[in-house]
């Protein structure tokens, strides 16, 4: 663990936070992450952005996680970078689904990415740190029971539903696995097997659907991110 201080741990949307650190290593990818001790607290920090002009790193974490208030300057410790970066394949059938704290990177693979993407599924049970509007993107599967998407994913012409365990207008009420089983079991075996599903979640958000997820579409890429 090296350490270092915090640059910024700004509010952003739903009560979450955004982490940034200085950085001067190459950019990381979306997938990557690192842990950092905060006040003898040990956390994922998930990258979902960065500057490498500027020399930052930033990712999104729910202050419910945080202890205390930190602020610019706030002593942490970071760990060498954490994983791989993920790419979209080839082909227009990539679904991006982020849980918790991987909303962060979900979001910044569609940002990346947003002509291959058809869907991006969001959610978990710490809200969503972006802003919600109703999606002007018809998707029949999932118009009974989610129908409001993510502002900047919309501005980009790429479609987004939300799965929260709370109840909110337009927002699916249940885990974002579910709505993007529902999504999934609309469509036909052979459009099925023209989908790759990009899956950023906690630790065992997959347990027994991972292979029977595997098994019914064209691909699946899974980064399992450690629970807090």
């Amino acid at each position: 663990m090296t350490p270092a201080r915090l640059l910024d741990a700004s509010a952003v949307s739903d009560d979450w936070r955004l982490i940034r650190l200085q950085w001067h290593d190459p950019l990381p990818g979306p997938g990557q992450w690192l842990w950092m001790d905060i006040d003898g607290r040990r956390l994922c920090l998930p990258f979902r952005d960065g500057d490498s002009g500027e020399g930052w790193i930033a990712g999104v974490v729910p202050s419910a996680l945080l202890p205390g208030n930190p602020g610019p300057g706030h002593p942490v410790s970071v760990s060498a970078l954490q994983g791989a970066p993920l790419f979209a394949p080839d082909g227009q059938g990539l679904i991006i689904l982020g849980q918790d704290l991987g909303i962060g990177p979900a979001m910044a693979l569609a940002e990346r990415c947003p002509e291959p993407t058809r869907l991006v599924v969001l959610g978990g049970q710490h809200g969503v740190p972006a802003r919600l509007v109703p999606s002007r993107f018809y998707i029949p599967a999932l118009v009974d029971c989610a129908i409001a998407g993510v502002g900047t994913l919309e501005s980009l012409a790429v479609p987004s539903r939300i799965a929260l365990t709370d109840e909110r207008p337009g927002v699916y009420e249940g885990s974002p696995v579910d709505l993007l089983g529902r999504y999934l079991s609309d469509l036909s075996a052979d459009q099925r097997q023209a989908v790759t599903v990009v899956a950023i979640v906690p630790w065992g958000s997959l347990h027994g659907r991972q292979a029977g997820l595997a098994a019914c579409i064209g691909g699946l890429q899974l980064v399992e991110l450690p629970s807090p």
